[in-house]
């Protein structure tokens, strides 16, 4: 009990980074440059850890659907945000506000949203094949013990 406890908090921490990842892509600062992507190969380091221990913790039972869900939910909440961020930047207020204009270091969209169309595609890959494992298990267990010795 204790030890998927921990396991959840684990997969929690993990779609933190995983969230943290995706937002880092769309920062687009010019004295940076292609140091952005060490950055965001830094931080999926603890992501990869994070989600590891947390299946790790389970025994690595299921741990696609759990892997999965992760991943899906680090890009939905970045979703959420990525959207908020566009709805401040398209306020005309902002600019009355903000004279220095400094949200506007958030604009990388095509790396931003192509990492998140491929770590919700291998998030939705995860729990599409869990399923697929759920439920052939279930059709070996409905036939019953004859039909799987013969």
């Amino acid at each position: 009990m204790a030890r998927n406890i921990i396991s959840a908090f684990f997969y929690i921490i993990g779609g933190f980074f995983v969230y943290m990842i995706c937002l880092l892509s769309f920062i687009s600062i010019p004295k940076v440059g292609l140091f952005k992507f060490a950055i965001v190969a830094g931080f999926s380091i603890p992501a990869l850890i994070f989600l590891f221990t947390g299946a790790a913790l389970r025994h690595f039972q299921n741990w696609k659907s759990s892997v999965g869900i992760a991943l899906l939910s680090g890009v939905s909440f970045n979703l959420l945000v990525i959207i908020t961020f566009i709805c401040i930047l398209l306020t005309p207020e902002l600019k009355t506000f903000d004279s220095s204009n400094s949200l506007s270091y958030f604009s990388d969209y095509v790396s931003g949203f192509g990492l998140m169309l491929v770590l919700a595609g291998l998030g939705g890959f995860l729990l599409k094949k869990s399923k697929i494992k759920i439920a052939e298990q279930g059709n070996t267990a409905d036939r019953g013990p004859l039909a799987r010795s013969g």
